[in-house]
């Protein structure tokens, strides 16, 4: 039998970690999860190196897109979340 009964909206979430061990040359990792009818379809995962202006032009880029493109978004970095543009 086939539920035709349509799945609720999914939640996108931004999860943000400050992670004291990684190395200081690195500025953020970020792992963007895209959904295809409500399930995991594809996980990318970018490393960013750049600790300047560029390097945050990208972080605001990468994370930007994609929650607007509807991905969950996880980022892990040694700065507070401030530092990287991102507001509670």
């Amino acid at each position: 039998m086939i539920n035709l009964e349509p799945r609720p909206p999914r939640r996108q979430t931004l999860d943000y970690h400050i992670s004291l061990t990684l190395p200081d040359e690195i500025l953020a990792i970020i792992r963007v999860s895209w959904y295809k009818d409500g399930r995991a379809d594809l996980v990318n995962e970018v490393v960013l190196m750049e600790d300047d202006e560029e390097g945050l032009a990208a972080f605001a880029h990468v994370v930007g897109t994609s929650m607007t493109q509807g991905a969950n978004v996880s980022v892990r970095s040694a700065h507070p979340p401030e530092a990287l543009g991102i507001y509670p």
